[in-house]
């Protein structure tokens, strides 16, 4: 957590106690962690290397157990500003499970030499992307409620569903054409199913904290 933020959080909430704020710097940290994976694991998926995936899997071990704890925390405090965000550390939890199912995944995908077709490829890397780019929001969000980053999130996770239910329609044409092999195709759909669930979580922690 840089000192620029922990400024702006100190300047800009001052009627929200102490104990609260460092919840929400700690459900930011979360989130930045949960960035970082994604983007490991895309690069994981990219180079086919399990480096990067034991590296993420090393920090989703330590974020859920904070998650945990920040939950727990929240439930406990008698601030009435944190009611608003009881309901986070849940969608930030299931957003670190499915993170964990694209690990599984791409781990399997590896060590066993599952092909997908070029254009398999190229779409489950783009939505990884935008994953990237949901998140970095979702995070800032926790910290100062923001009417266009809102915006943006929701915006963000309707086009990646619409994207990821399109890209399973075009898989399905390419599995009777024979394009795609069937060995790979339910690694393929639960990656596409993962990557919407993250960014629906990510689009209800916006939709929870819109208007505070």
């Amino acid at each position: 957590m840089s000192d620029k933020i922990i400024q702006y959080i100190n300047e800009t909430s001052n009627h929200v106690k102490q104990g609260t704020k460092d919840a929400l710097i700690r459900m930011h940290e979360i989130v930045i962690n949960a960035e970082d994976c994604i983007s490991l694991l895309q690069n994981a998926y990219i180079y086919n290397s399990s480096k990067f995936i034991n590296e993420c899997n090393m920090k989703i071990k330590y974020v859920k157990k904070e998650g945990a704890h920040v939950a727990i925390n929240i439930s406990d405090m008698g601030d009435p500003y944190v009611r608003s965000f009881l309901a986070v550390p849940d969608h930030l939890l299931k957003i670190l499970e499915n993170i964990e199912t694209l690990s599984e995944i791409i781990d399997r995908k590896i060590r066993d030499n599952v092909l997908f077709s070029d254009r398999a490829v190229k779409e489950t890397v783009f939505l990884l992307q935008r994953l990237i780019e949901i998140l970095s929001p979702t995070g800032d969000i926790i910290l100062a409620r923001n009417t266009f980053l809102n915006m943006y999130i929701e915006e963000s996770q309707e086009g990646v569903g619409k994207t990821a239910r399109e890209y399973a329609t075009f898989h399905e044409e390419r599995l009777i054409k024979g394009v795609c092999l069937p060995s790979s195709s339910s690694l393929y759909l639960n990656m596409l199913n993962a990557i919407n669930n993250i960014a629906w979580h990510s689009k209800e922690i916006a939709v929870k904290l819109a208007g505070l």
